[in-house]
C-alpha cells in the first residue's frame, strides 16, 4: 500500500467520523429542541391555570358553567381566558405536526381539548372564535366540539375536588384506625 493509499484511507475515516460525529450533534440538537418546546408548553399551561387563581376569572368561568346570566365585561372575562387556552393549544398543534412536540404530549393536549369542549361555555367561545383560527386547527378543533357536544358535561371541579379531599381524608382516618 503506498503513502497515497493510506493517506486516501485516512481522509476516508476522518470523513466517515466527521459524519458520525455531525449526526450525534444533530440528534443532541432536536433532543434540546424538543426539551425546550416542551418547557414552553408546561410553562404556558402553568400561566393558564394560575389565571383561574384570579377571583374574577374563576367565578366568571363556575358561573358560566354552571349556566348563569354573565354581564357584558364578564363575557369579555370569558372569552379573553378561554380564546388564550384555544390559542395556547394551537401553538402545541402545530409544534406536533412539525414534528417538534412528542406523541404523548399532544395525546395529553388532545384529552385536555376533548374535556374543555365537553363545557357548553368553552364550546360557545369557540363558535365566537374559530374564525380567527388557522384552517387546520379550526377543523380539528370543530371536530372535537362536535364529538364533544354528546358527552356528558364535566364534572363540576369545585365539588368534584371537594368529594376527593372528603374521601382522602377518610382513606388517611382509615389508615389510622387501623394500626396497632
Amino acid at each position: 500500500m503506498s503513502l497515497a493509499d493510506l493517506a486516501s484511507l485516512a481522509s476516508s475515516v476522518a470523513v466517515v467520523v466527521t459524519l458520525l460525529f455531525l449526526g450525534l450533534q444533530i440528534r443532541q440538537s432536536n433532543r434540546n429542541q424538543r426539551s425546550l418546546m416542551q418547557q414552553g408548553r408546561s410553562a404556558r399551561n402553568v400561566e393558564l391555570l394560575s389565571r383561574l387563581s384570579d377571583p374574577r376569572v374563576s367565578d366568571v368561568i363556575s358561573r358560566a358553567a354552571n349556566g348563569e346570566t354573565l354581564t357584558d365585561q364578564d363575557c369579555f372575562v370569558l372569552y379573553s381566558y378561554m380564546t388564550s387556552v384555544f390559542w395556547s393549544y394551537e401553538d402545541c398543534f402545530f409544534q406536533f405536526h412539525l414534528g417538534m412536540l412528542d406523541p404523548k404530549s399532544w395525546a395529553s393536549d388532545g384529552t385536555v381539548l376533548r374535556r374543555l369542549l365537553g363545557n357548553p361555555a368553552y364550546r360557545a367561545v369557540w363558535r365566537f372564535a374559530r374564525g380567527g383560527i388557522g384552517d387546520e386547527y379550526r377543523s380539528f378543533l370543530d371536530g372535537l366540539a362536535a364529538e364533544s357536544r354528546h358527552n356528558p358535561v364535566p364534572p363540576n371541579l369545585p365539588n368534584t375536588l371537594r368529594q376527593y379531599i372528603a374521601e382522602e381524608r377518610e382513606a388517611l382516618q382509615r389508615s389510622q384506625d387501623v394500626r396497632p
